[in-house]
Formats: structure tokens, C-alpha cells, sequence
């Protein structure tokens, strides 16, 4: 009894010592010591601060500047000052045509080259280029130079800044103490006439501002065929910046305006090219800026000329066609015969039917006007019979056919043709002309028919007002306008 009672004292004793806990309880964690984590990092920053090399004052400025001013502090540094001032003019040459053409311009529009990082950074390292072959007395290098700029910035879409770069390259080329190649004369020509070309497609650009374009870049093409005339050039890209890929939309570039049947030509010469693109501005300039008939036959006949010259049938023939037209404006119906014929034996030549049926309209018409209907007929006739049944140049000589005899009168086969031409047109499905061809065979029918409908009119009798009330539900009985007999006249 005595041990049982010690045990419960002692159980009691416990329960009510204040320092036990009645509940287990896990032991705390020592407390998170951010003052050692800190510490650590300080000193992985001091480590890695040791191994950085220390940056110079250039390296100081790059953090600190905007990229166009790194650009500028290392052509100074490098001792690139010409280049350097050139940059700056350019820089302000592009504010300045923002502010004249105004906010509502497209130009407005355009970023600034001093954000636009790739176009700066090519423009300085090419400008310190050109100014290192100067040092040089490298000036072929610097002409290089400076027209790699100018097609960089126009397959850019920068066309203000590849024409300046063009001019640079007429100044460089222009220069006699640089004794640079006439090819390289004559392709600065070239290039800066398409130039002033390009010009002319700015649709917000005044019609005096575009007249004045398109003849400073005949000007230039007149040069650049005179430099180019008897010399053997060949167009050679002496640069590695520009991939495949970009010389060819170089190419599409350059014979983006000339005719379609020229613009896959391959690899044409430097005077050839003169020839493609200086007939092309004498043939605008005479059509829209011509003061009288003559001065438009002195463009056109000097546009003929120089396709002459280009030795390229189709060239040589739509010249003679123009000039006939114009001759033919002005009444010397002789002399435009006489282009008609060229323009006849050249598509005749080449065996291109399309401008063969043309000359032989163009001919036939001539003849008609000089009043040699036979002529005229008999030209026609030779080119239908010369052409296939299923062709469209089939449909025009019927239709051409079918204008004369309408104007003799002869409206029967005037109506005739107009049906040959409707029923090719449906035959080869020349679906922009079926239309057409479809409204001429119903004034050919309706012209044929006119006397018979007058002379049905002007009788009025039972019979005859029968005939015009069955023609009109039913078109298609023409005979029965042409029935005017009476009943007496029969017996």
C-alpha cells in the first residue's frame, strides 16, 4: 500500500509540475538567418565583379547613348569624319522632306533611319568604305560602294535615298581626273532615269512635278543610249551583299514599266537596255506632253529610230504603228500608209499574227480613209484567208471586214462577217469579246433589215403591218419583212 501511494504522489506530482507541457509539442526550428544569406550573395557578386574585365570609356559611352550615337562616336573614332558629316546631312535631309511634304503625306508615315538599326549600320560601315578607297584613290571602289547603297535602299522601298546615292554615282562617274570606265558613265545615266522615273508613280506628286520627272529622265536615257551606242557593255554586280534572290527583284525592279514581251528578257547589254527604256519615255512624253501633232511625230520618229537601232522586231514594229497613228491624226494618210506597211512586214517577218492582224486593220482602214475601198477589201481578204478559222485574230479581220461593207451599204455581208466573227469568238471562248462581237451582229442584221422595215412602214397596208407585228415577236423571221407582195400584186 505504502509503494501504490508513492506511485499516484509522484504521478500527481507531475501532472501538476507548471513546466511540463500537457500536449506533445515539435520542436522549433532555429531561426532563418538572412543576414548569412546576404552576406553570400554579396560576396558571389564581389567574384564575379573581379573576373569582368574593366570597361574603357567607349564601352562606358555604348551603355549610356542611343545606337545611331555608338555608330557616330566610332566613325569619329576611327577617324571617319567625311563619312560622319555625310551621315549627319542625310539624317537631317530625311527630317527636312518630311516637314516640307507635310503630315498627311505618305513620307510621314516612314520610320526615321535613326530607328531603324539594320538600314544604319549598313549605311555607316558602306560610307566609311567609300571614304577609305577615296583615301585610296580607289574611286571604281568608291563608285561600287556608293551604288551598292543605292539598290540596298531600293529593294528597301527607300527610293528618296537610293536616288541620292544615284547621283553620287553620276558625280563619281562625271569626274575626268577619276578616269573611270564609260560603262560606268552610262549605267549612272541609266540608273538615275529610272530614278526620276520611279518618280512619276507618286500619286500625291503635282502634274508639273511629274512632267518635270519624266523629262529629266529622257534626258538621262538620251545619255545613257549615247554612251552606251557602239560599245559592247554587259551588265556585271560587283558586290557580295546581295543574295540571288535580291538581284533578281533587282531585275524586276528595272523592267517593272517596259512592255510585257520584254520583261523576260535574259541578260539583255547595256545598250539594248538603253533602247528598251529611251523609246519607252519618247512614246510617254510624246502621248502626254506634246504641244502640237508635229512635235509628237519628231518624239515618235526619234522613238522609232532608236528601236530601229535596238535591232528587236516588236519595238521596231509598235514604233511604226504609233507613228502611223500619229501621221494619221495629222492627215498624212501617205505617210502613215507607209508606217502601216513597215509595221505589216515586220509582224509578217516574225510571224506574230496578233500584230499582223493589227497592221492589216490599221492598213485597210488607211486605204478607206484615202478612198481605196478595193484596197482596203482586198487586204482584209488576203489576211483572213492567212489566219485559222479558230482564231482571234480571225474574228478581228471579219469584224473589220464587216465595217466596210456597212459603210457601202452592203449590209447583207456586212451581216455575214459579223456572224463569222461572233460564232469564232464563242468557238475559242474569247469571252471579252463575245459581247462585242455579239451587239455587232446585231446592228449588221439591223441594218439589213432597215430598207425591208421602212418599205413595210411606208406601204401600211393589212399585210405589211402583219409582217412587222411577227417580225417584232419573232426576230428571228427576217423574211417575213421582205414579204411586201399583196394580195392583188399576186394575183
Amino acid at each position: 500500500m505504502a509503494a501504490l501511494a508513492s506511485k499516484n504522489s509522484t504521478m500527481i506530482g507531475r501532472i501538476k509540475d507548471p513546466e511540463l507541457p500537457t500536449k506533445w509539442v515539435a520542436p522549433k526550428k532555429p531561426p532563418f538567418r538572412e543576414d548569412i544569406l546576404d552576406e553570400k550573395i554579396v560576396k558571389e557578386k564581389i567574384l564575379t565583379h573581379k573576373k569582368q574585365e574593366l570597361l574603357n570609356r567607349y564601352e562606358k559611352e555604348k551603355l549610356k547613348n542611343t545606337f545611331k550615337k555608338q555608330l557616330c562616336i566610332e566613325m569619329l573614332k576611327d577617324g571617319f569624319h567625311k563619312s560622319f558629316r555625310e551621315l549627319d546631312f542625310i539624317l537631317k535631309l530625311q527630317i527636312q522632306d518630311r516637314y516640307r511634304v507635310g503630315s498627311e503625306h505618305p513620307v510621314w508615315e516612314r520610320p526615321l533611319l535613326d530607328n531603324e538599326n539594320d538600314k544604319l549600320e549598313y549605311l555607316c560601315k558602306k560610307l566609311n568604305d567609300a571614304e577609305l578607297s577615296e583615301r585610296l584613290n580607289d574611286f571604281k571602289k568608291v563608285y561600287w560602294t556608293n551604288l551598292d547603297l543605292a539598290n540596298y535602299f531600293l529593294l528597301r522601298d527607300d527610293s528618296w535615298l537610293s536616288m541620292y546615292f544615284f547621283e553620287k554615282c553620276l558625280t563619281i562617274a562625271e569626274n575626268k581626273s577619276n578616269n573611270l570606265d564609260t560603262q560606268l558613265l552610262a549605267e549612272a545615266h541609266g540608273n538615275l532615269g529610272l530614278s526620276y522615273e520611279r518618280e512619276t508613280d507618286d500619286y500625291t506628286a503635282k502634274s508639273d512635278k511629274i512632267k518635270s520627272s519624266y523629262l529629266k529622265a529622257l534626258k538621262h536615257f538620251q545619255d545613257y543610249y549615247n554612251f552606251a551606242k557602239g560599245n559592247d557593255f554587259s551588265f556585271s554586280i560587283n558586290s557580295k551583299d546581295f543574295s540571288k534572290a535580291d538581284i533578281n527583284n533587282l531585275q524586276k525592279i528595272r523592267f517593272q514599266n517596259v512592255e510585257d514581251n520584254l520583261k523576260n528578257m535574259e541578260s539583255p547589254s547595256v545598250f539594248i537596255d538603253a533602247c528598251i527604256h529611251l523609246q519607252r519615255i519618247f512614246r510617254i512624253v510624246a502621248n502626254k506632253y506634246s504641244n502640237d501633232s508635229q512635235e509628237k511625230i519628231d518624239y515618235l520618229t526619234k522613238a522609232l529610230e532608236v528601236c530601229k537601232s535596238s535591232l528587236i522586231g516588236s519595238l521596231e514594229g509598235q514604233a511604226s504603228f504609233l507613228l502611223g497613228n500619229a501621221y494619221t491624226e495629222s492627215g498624212k494618210l501617205d505617210t502613215a500608209l507607209a508606217c502601216f506597211k513597215n509595221y505589216f512586214e515586220i509582224s509578217k517577218r516574225d510571224k506574230d499574227e496578233e500584230n499582223f492582224g493589227i497592221a492589216s486593220e490599221a492598213i485597210a482602214i488607211c486605204h478607206e480613209k484615202l478612198g481605196q475601198i478595193e484596197m482596203s477589201i482586198e487586204y482584209l481578204e488576203k489576211f483572213l484567208t492567212s489566219v485559222k478559222n479558230a482564231d482571234k485574230q480571225y474574228s478581228r479581220a471579219c469584224n473589220c471586214l464587216a465595217n466596210i461593207y456597212n459603210a457601202l451599204g452592203k449590209y447583207e455581208l456586212a451581216a455575214n462577217y459579223s456572224k463569222k466573227a461572233f460564232d469564232n469568238s464563242r468557238q475559242i471562248n474569247q469571252l471579252d469579246q463575245i459581247e462585242n462581237n455579239r451587239v455587232l451582229v446585231g446592228l449588221a442584221k439591223a441594218h439589213a433589215n432597215l430598207n425591208f422595215f421602212n418599205l413595210n412602214v411606208e406601204l401600211g397596208t393589212r399585210k405589211t403591218i402583219n409582217n412587222l407585228l411577227k417580225w417584232k415577236y419573232e426576230t428571228e423571221q427576217e423574211n417575213t419583212l421582205k414579204d411586201t407582195k399583196t394580195e392583188e400584186e399576186i394575183e
